[in-house]
């Protein structure tokens, strides 16, 4: 919540206790504290691969989701509903657990959160069916990877908490995560502060994307109007950091902030004042928002990790799992084009842009799948046969930033970015866990 404001020089606390042999209380103790990080764990990540099922050719479930608090609410409880495997404890020091449903189960769920709760016009009932037949696995499944400590990972649905291995006591002894003792302080902080930008990013997407009526949405208020889309940025200020979360098997930090409804609210209100011009956007529509939206504060999660430097030294003291490509710490980013007859009107002009953000979000799949992955592997290699990743990969490109929008010359343009520490941490997560098991190989 805003209110747990924590300071930059404030670290969260996290342990690396081995889970292997050990005595009494303290080894049931760490034991609880593995379990309940994987079992968090998997229910991150089948949220994540649930929210990237494309519903169709411009929607994932994960916009279908944002579009109301209900259904976002609605698709949590179904999701924390999913029951887990057993866990298994390895001699490293952690434990995995598996959790899997079926595609026909989540399209149900969605055809009635729809039929329910659904006031928008991108999705109609027709989409689920082509749905089902397009996607060729039948059952989604994902293995969640945990350590013994205290704190759990930021994004999980909402009161996955509350199903989850119940929390035992921290020990007294708390320090960060083994792999990130030997980066400096200074790193550290700027790893923090990649992470904060990149959740303010995050942060700003999430609000664009809330709907004002049934065929408009922030978003499109936002750039029909220059002024206002020059203005957008102050829908993030005064956001406030809430979680910090530091990997214990990677140099990634994750940071959650959060900005009150109210204050969101009150600023498009005051941009729609100021410098709104046309007729689709009334003041009426804009307390209707305010009555629509249920949660008290937007939220987004960021990933951020150390300058290249100090990647490429823990690459060289073997302390990851896998070497750490270079793109890992930098945006990826992709640019996409589009147009529509009546481009002139401020309805052709969104279509346009639409469209550009489509072909932006295709052509940055193209560039993540070509990006080396190993000295004889590509990510296309990896992920495409893979399907259990595959879906955790298209959420990335679904949730992917709009660093740009314009049009000029009768055509729409548009770049988006994807943070490379989200990318790696989906891939090397999957590889951790096939290494573990002796499935992959050429990753070191």
């Amino acid at each position: 919540m805003v209110g747990m404001r924590l300071s930059v020089g404030i670290v969260a606390a996290a342990l690396m206790i081995p889970c292997g042999p050990a005595g009494g209380q303290e080894a049931e103790q760490t034991k609880l504290l593995c379990r309940r990080s994987a079992e968090a764990d998997a229910y991150r990540k089948l949220a994540e691969t649930i929210k990237g099922l494309e519903i169709n050719s411009e929607t994932y479930v994960r916009d279908f989701v944002t579009e109301s608090d209900v259904i976002e609410s609605e698709l949590d409880k179904f999701i924390k509903g999913v029951r887990l495997g057993q866990v298994r404890y390895y001699d490293d020091g952690l434990c995995e657990v598996d959790a899997e449903v079926t595609v026909a189960k989540v399209i149900e769920e969605l055809k009635q959160l729809k039929t329910r709760h659904y006031q928008g016009g991108r999705v109609v009932g027709t989409d689920f069916d082509q749905m089902e037949q397009r996607i060729e696995k039948k059952i989604i499944q994902v293995t969640g990877s945990g350590a013994p400590r205290p704190d759990l990972p930021p994004d999980l649905p909402d009161g996955v908490d509350e199903v989850i291995t119940p929390a035992e006591p921290a020990p007294r002894t708390a320090s960060y995560p083994g792999i990130w003792r030997a980066v400096p302080p200074q790193a550290k902080l700027m790893a923090v502060q990649a992470a904060r930008r990149d959740a303010q990013r995050k942060l700003l997407e999430r609000i664009l994307g809330v709907r004002i009526k049934s065929d408009t949405y922030v978003r499109d208020f936002v750039t029909e109007s220059d002024e206002i889309r020059a203005q957008a940025n102050g829908l993030v200020v005064g956001s406030e950091e809430t979680k910090r979360y530091f990997h214990h098997d990677e140099l990634i930090v994750e940071v959650t902030m959060a900005v009150p409804t109210e204050q969101v609210v009150r600023s498009i209100r005051e941009l729609h004042t100021r410098y709104y011009k046309g007729d689709r956007v009334t003041g009426t529509d804009l307390e209707h928002v305010k009555t629509q939206i249920k949660r008290r504060t937007f939220e987004a999660t960021g990933s951020g990790v150390p300058p290249k430097k100090y990647m490429a030294r823990a690459n060289g003291n073997g302390q990851t799992g896998a070497m750490v490509p270079d793109w890992a710490n930098t945006r990826i980013t992709a640019t996409g084009h589009g147009t529509d007859p009546q481009i002139d009107s401020p309805q052709g002009s969104l279509r346009a842009i639409r469209a550009a953000t489509m072909d932006a979000r295709r052509n940055l799949i193209e560039r993540l799948y070509g990006l080396q992955l190993t000295s004889q592997t590509l990510v296309k290699d990896y992920v495409t046969v893979r399907d259990e990743i595959r879906a955790q990969v298209q959420a990335l490109i679904a949730g992917s930033v709009i660093e740009d929008r314009k049009v000029e010359n009768g055509q729409a343009t548009v770049v988006v970015s994807l943070g490379g520490p989200d990318v790696w941490r989906t891939l090397h997560s999957q590889i951790a866990i096939e290494k573990r098991h002796g499935q992959v190989e050429g990753t070191q």
